[in-house]
């Protein structure tokens, strides 16, 4: 747990008055339960983005009670729970350009169930404080870009990049409102290999810009914002100036602050920004709304006092949930527990299924084997198959001979999810499985690419189809290749 009170300097400028870390026994300092009681209306809690899931839907022109009940009753559908179950926030994208050509009206929401919102509130209860707001990491960021970067007024979509020591995401944004964030890979190697890591960052930003270009609202994504470690931030920078065209520069957020307590280190930017941005009016809160309780004697004893000695210093008290206590973390456990035991369940009819599939696998292996001295058809279709990702489902493949002998192969299907976002990256992985493929070469853009949420009596149905075009490169995939392919898939 840490707790972090700024002042306001100037604009975009903020001093850190004070800074609590770790008080998840003796609660609060005196300085902060002061702060606490002099500005009660400022406390905001900020959670991990991993905690808390976003869309981006169209809903029909309602007025604002209307359009709050269907959006609210749009997530108890999509979760398959009641509406009161969910803790919901939710704006409409203010995009002028398209205002009247639309018949309805693009909603950005975001929700995270009210059992996991009730226990990180519960995590404040010793500090003696109840939160007025929360909101997730990467809401903060898209926020902190917006009322006080330069670059904001001048781009008409960027990419929002942040590097720290835990936390590693980005955001896709238009001046009308956020349109994606995605988390981002950790370092495997623990800092052994940072340029491998810089490849593997680059990758992910590239992705991101391509998906959003995917979308209906398909972006102009002008520019790259890569803020948090410094070092990290600037070799990803140099990677994205060698592999996309889109310029990448670096923000550094820890000029917005002034603190005389030691360095300013990533770890205490989010915390820090999410300090600042609570001075203002936020667009949106994931606690449920609730009335205000009446102070008791000596707390209004206390608010008195603070208003004729410090009126001018408004200290804004932040409070970050990602110390589990043993309250939440007997609650992991038990859910751990259940799903180990259903687990060992499904286990022995795995194993019965794994005979099975080793005999198929053996098939395979000596058709693998029999096609090596024979170029065919077979061959090409076994390479494409342990290719293939089990959520991609195909519905045209043919391979055919131009009038030149050139083998070309036809593909058309669709990567169905449980959400939109899981269809995508199902569909970026096969994209990426086929890049690296020595035998199959893509020939050109993709044909067809559409991403959609359709309805197949009453269910909702996401998915992205595509249609995609590879020319057969046989003299690139030695027989070898495909007999190691299928080692590969035995083990």
């Amino acid at each position: 747990m840490t707790a972090m009170g700024v002042s306001r300097l100037s604009h975009g400028r903020w001093r850190i008055e004070n800074l609590e870390q770790n008080q998840a026994v003796g609660g609060p300092s005196s300085t902060l339960a002061r702060d606490l009681v002099k500005n009660p209306e400022r406390l905001t809690m900020m959670v991990p983005g991993a905690e808390v899931r976003t869309s981006l839907i169209s809903l029909p022109k309602l007025k604002k009670k209307e359009m709050g009940l269907a959006v609210t009753g749009w997530v108890a559908r999509e979760e398959s729970a009641a509406q009161d179950e969910w803790c919901v926030s939710w704006r409409e994208r203010r995009d002028d350009s398209q205002a009247d050509e639309k018949k309805t009206k693009d909603i950005f929401l975001l929700y995270a169930p009210r059992e996991d919102v009730d226990q990180q509130l519960a995590l404040t209860e010793f500090w003696g404080g109840k939160p007025q707001r929360m909101l997730p990491d990467y809401m903060i960021l898209d926020t902190m870009f917006r009322r006080y970067h330069q670059q904001a007024k001048n781009l008409a979509a960027w990419n929002i990049v942040f590097l720290g020591k835990d936390e590693h995401f980005l955001c896709v944004s238009t001046p009308a409102g956020l349109l994606l964030t995605r988390p981002l890979p950790a370092d495997l190697s623990d800092g052994s290999d940072v340029s491998e890591y810089h490849e593997r960052l680059a990758t992910e930003v590239d992705r991101s810009i391509f998906f959003a270009r995917q979308t209906e609202f398909n972006p102009d994504i002008q520019g790259i914002i890569v803020c948090g470690d410094s070092e990290l931030a600037h070799g990803l920078i140099e990677k994205l100036k060698e592999e996309t065209s889109v310029p990448a520069e670096y923000w550094n957020l820890t000029d917005c602050f002034e603190w005389e307590g030691g360095e300013f280190n990533s770890q205490l930017i989010l915390p820090a920004m999410a300090a600042a941005l609570a001075l203002k009016k936020s667009d949106f809160n994931l606690l449920p709304k609730q009335s205000r309780a009446l102070l008791g004697p000596v707390a209004r004893r206390h608010l008195v006092l603070a208003a004729s000695t410090t009126a001018v210093t408004m200290v804004t008290i932040l409070m970050v949930g990602g110390f589990i206590t043993a309250k939440v973390q007997d609650r992991y456990l038990d859910r751990a527990r259940r799903q180990l035991e259903q687990a060992s369940g499904r286990a022995h009819e795995a194993a019965e299924i794994y005979k099975a599939q080793r005999v198929l696998m053996t098939k395979e292996d000596h058709m693998a084997t029999f096609v090596q001295n024979d170029t065919d058809y077979a061959s090409v279709l076994l390479h494409l198959a342990n290719l293939t990702p089990g959520q991609i489902i195909y519905k045209d493949l043919r391979l055919k001979k131009t009038n030149d002998q050139q083998l070309v192969l036809y593909l058309s299907g669709e990567s169905k999810a449980d959400t939109v976002a899981q269809a995508q990256q199902s569909f970026l992985d096969f994209q990426g499985a086929l890049k690296t493929s020595g035998m199959l070469v893509a020939v050109g853009e993709p044909r067809k690419l559409v991403i959609s949420t359709k309805s197949i009596h009453g269910v909702a149905v996401k998915k992205v189809e595509f249609s995609m075009e590879y020319s057969v490169q046989l003299a690139n995939s030695s027989p070898s290749a495909v007999a190691s392919i299928m080692a590969r898939a035995e083990r």
